[in-house]
């Protein structure tokens, strides 16, 4: 229960650094229903009227309403029945494990009207949450409104937790829970993951500059919270690990085993086989935590066991041995999960055993022994390295789809949309492998069904799906729909316009490290495109995509220096800057040379040097114009009527 408590007050801390205005439409809505809190069977649909309590001022009061109710309970445990558990309903609507206490506490009482309606509400939220993703990856997790609930939906789903533990993802931004159960249904160990992502996407209005434009959960969250929770020590190892940190990542790994963390022990033994922190760790240490993690059965550790007896790296290799620890997993997970774990370890570059034609062949086993993804990942890691042709590839992947892989599908739909033109039944055929696979949630393939849908490609009649497809692949941290959703709002065609809300999404995907979204987002700070001028935020903005050699920001960020805006005015920095942007073919950098050339106040004016910088980009509206009345702008009497102009009176 501590461990669980804990997850908790990491939330409290998270939510209380949100600062996001409500939108009144939403607050209406969701308000009105709440206040009158009709039957479950009456209430509209769950991820509408969820989306509604994203918008509302009830989201801010989530974690002190909680906290206050916790504190009651926990004062007086005896006493609950005489909570007032009537009256906190609208607060806790969303939390199972209110309801579940609830239930608890009047277990033994004979049944009521009152507490029918909380185990009505209680499957109205489980079946919503249950419908939001499938749990199986961190793309399709389970979406909750605290990850506190994530153990509550572990045990109603009937099975029992074995460990866990936080994972970071999407450069650092994307937060996920995930359990290692065992499933009492199959008998089968698995793995699940939780999120909050929509409710972190509905209150992250954070204003830039907050943390960096990355990494934002790891430098706020993982060094403030992880002392008080220990499973956000794992992520923070990682990160170490990334940073080229490995002794201080050795050391939260062996404070989460402390903690009593399996996970950590898996972790901790994978450094003695690291290429990056060999040494750290002593090797006898490694194994010993390796072996007692795999005494419990603790799946994730038979892996690595297996991949080290396999590759010869604990001792010499044992066929028998390593067979029968294959089987063994093979018993305890589904099907073709020994084999593809096996393939990520020989792929996995940080490993001194890495090996991608061992990855290939463990792959194709994977496939082989029932994993239908694997099949798929298999074809194009062999038209990478040129084995098959394109046809081919197709042809295999068209055939794994009928069969119904998911991945198989979408990436099918992906060739076929490459094409430069596609017959009426190749985009039938796209739609319907599309939304296949997005019932295993793939964000890309909510992406490309966005995208097919906006673009007319499955008929002019659908064009209005295209929005609720962008959002949830946006909400899966797909850079290329959160820049898309970020267009949109700022447009106001297809919705109307919400800078505010483009802003946003142009934040949450520039710490992604997105170069376009981080762009864009200074294009608005820059030109206060429904928002306060910001200079400072603009350079900001632009400097970290010019950074990574994104043209049109090197671009702004030379006008920048060039009329000394968010930053001192620096002419030879800007000059330099521009040529960098036009050598990377920036029209407007071109034009803008031309025109200094031309003017001759920031560099010696060079009339050919000007007209070969507009001839260069002679699509430019205002570069066209200089060229079409070059002969009398430059002309002798025109330059001494300049030169007039310019002598003072």
């Amino acid at each position: 229960m501590f461990r669980t408590l804990c997850s908790f007050f990491f939330l409290l801390a998270l939510t209380a650094c949100q600062n996001r205005p409500a939108t009144t439409d939403a607050d209406n809505f969701y308000l009105k229903q709440i206040a009158a809190l009709p039957e479950a069977a009456q209430l509209p649909p769950y991820a509408e009227l969820y989306q509604s309590y994203l918008q509302s001022p009830a989201v801010f009061k989530t974690s002190a309403d909680w906290l206050s109710f916790q504190q009651l309970l926990t004062r007086n445990p005896e006493q609950c029945q005489q909570l007032p558990w009537q009256q906190q309903l609208p607060a806790q609507f969303w939390n199972l494990t209110f309801y579940q206490q609830a239930l608890q506490c009047f277990a033994n009482q004979p049944a009521s009207p009152e507490l029918k309606r909380f185990r009505d509400y209680q499957q109205y939220v489980i079946n919503g949450v249950l419908q939001s993703g499938n749990g199986k990856a961190n793309y399709s997790a389970y979406q909750l409104n605290s990850y506190f609930d994530a153990h509550e939906i572990v045990r109603l789903l009937d099975m029992q937790t074995v460990d866990f533990y936080a994972e970071l993802s999407s450069d650092n931004n994307a937060l996920h829970y995930v359990f290692q159960v065992y499933d009492y249904n199959s008998r089968k160990f698995r793995t699940l993951y939780f999120e909050n992502q929509r409710y972190l996407h509905a209150i992250d209005q954070i204003p830039f500059p907050f943390m960096g434009l990355v990494d934002g959960w790891k430098e706020l969250l993982l060094t403030k919270s992880a002392q008080a929770n220990h499973i956000l020590l794992l992520p923070r190892a990682a990160a170490a690990l990334a940073e080229n940190r490995p002794q201080d990542a050795a050391l939260f790994y062996q404070q989460a085993i402390a903690g009593g963390s399996l996970q950590a022990r898996v972790k901790l033994a994978e450094m003695c086989y690291r290429t990056d922190s060999q040494g750290v760790v002593d090797q006898k240490e490694c194994e010993q935590q390796l072996l007692q993690a795999a005494d419990s059965d603790y799946v994730p550790a038979l892996h690595l066991l297996h991949f080290l007896h396999r590759s010869g790296q604990f001792g010499t290799p044992d066929l028998a041995k390593i067979e029968a620890i294959r089987k063994y997993i093979s018993e305890l997970t589904d099907a073709g999960q020994a084999e593809l774990q096996l393939s990520r370890y020989y792929y996995n570059q940080s490993f001194k055993m890495k090996d991608t034609e061992q990855g290939d062949s463990w792959l194709q086993q994977a496939a082989l022994a029932g994993y239908a993804d694997a099949g798929a990942f298999s074809l194009l890691s062999k038209r990478e390295k040129a084995q098959i042709s394109d046809e081919n590839l197709n042809q295999q992947l068209q055939s794994l789809a009928e069969q119904g892989g998911s991945a198989a599908a979408y990436l099918y739909a992906s060739q076929l949309m490459q094409q430069p033109k596609m017959t009426p039944q190749q985009a039938k055929d796209v739609e319907k492998y599309l939304l296949q696979a997005v019932q295993n949630y793939h964000p890309e393939a909510f992406y490309l069904l966005a995208y097919g849908y906006e673009e007319g490609l499955f008929g002019a009649e659908k064009t209005g799906q295209a929005l609720s497809y962008f959002q949830s692949a946006a909400e899966r941290f797909y850079p290329r729909a959160m820049l898309r959703l970020g267009s949109i709002y700022l447009e106001g065609a297809q919705v109307p316009k919400d800078a505010l809300r483009a802003n946003r999404w142009y934040l949450l995907c520039s710490k992604q490290g997105n170069s376009s979204c981080a762009f864009n987002a200074g294009v608005m700070f820059d030109d206060g495109d429904g928002l306060p001028q910001n200079h400072d935020n603009a350079f900001r903005f632009f400097s970290y995509a010019a950074e990574r050699g994104y043209a049109p920001a090197i671009n702004r960020l030379a006008l920048l220096y060039l009329f000394g805006k968010g930053v001192e005015a620096n002419p030879e920095k800007a000059i330099a800057l521009l040529s960098e942007a036009a050598s990377k073919g920036s029209s407007s950098a071109s034009y803008y040379l031309g025109l200094l050339y031309f003017e001759g106040k920031v560099v010696p004016q060079d009339y050919p040097k000007a007209k070969a910088y507009f001839e260069k980009v002679s699509q430019h509206p205002n570069a066209r114009r200089y060229l079409e009345q070059w002969p009398e702008l430059t002309a002798p009497i025109h330059e001494a009527a300049k030169q007039n102009r310019a002598e003072p009176r």
